[in-house]
């Protein structure tokens, strides 16, 4: 046989072992990352009675009469990831949100922007979800707290740091209660407005 014709067929099964070593490889770490996050979602579903879908990473239940979400998703302006915590409160009127930024400064305040309506009702509103931030963001970064009529939830936005980055059951238990508090105040305002 050919040193040539050797050769290739040599480098054909490095090549075909190579294929089947990163196929297996990537199927392992595929399971790991869905046993993980399957882990980690477990306790929140718990909170809301509910069920975790590991494939679309999220949870869905009830809590305290409201329909609850916990959902990993890309951010909605940029690379990265976050994680939603909703809860549904159709209550029709204005959309508006709240995005609260912590500077890297220790001695710096919180920044806030602010969006939607600037009738009284929403501004009061959107006090009320400042406060709330500010009490949830005690480290540098962001969150966001948002209203929209349209899919008709009121929901807390904040940024994963890593894949594993998501809340324990006791602060997702703690942003679903102030998303019950905001969308029954989001009702009356809406309602009454």
């Amino acid at each position: 046989m050919s040193p040539y014709v050797s050769f290739g067929l040599s480098m054909c099964l490095i090549v075909g072992l190579s294929l089947a070593a990163t196929a297996y490889i990537a199927v392992m770490f595929n399971r790991r990352a869905k046993a993980d996050l399957l882990a980690a979602l477990t306790p929140l579903a718990d909170v809301v009675e509910g069920e975790v879908d590991a494939e679309e990473a999220v949870v869905t239940g009830r809590y305290r009469g409201h329909l609850a979400e916990g959902r990993v998703g890309n951010a909605p302006n940029g690379p990265g990831r976050v994680f939603f915590t909703s809860v549904v409160d159709g209550a029709g009127g204005e959309r508006w949100s709240v995005t609260g930024r912590k500077p890297k400064q220790p001695d710096a305040g919180i920044e806030f922007d602010v969006e939607g309506s600037l009738e009284p009702p929403i501004q009061h509103l959107q006090s009320s979800a400042k406060e709330m931030l500010g009490g949830f963001l005690t480290e540098r970064g962001w969150l966001k707290v948002e209203y929209d009529p349209v899919p008709g939830y009121v929901r807390l936005t904040r940024p994963m740091a890593t894949r594993r980055d998501i809340p324990s059951a006791a602060a997702f238990s703690g942003a679903l209660d102030a998303m019950v508090e905001l969308a029954a105040r989001n009702r009356n305002v809406q309602t009454d407005g």
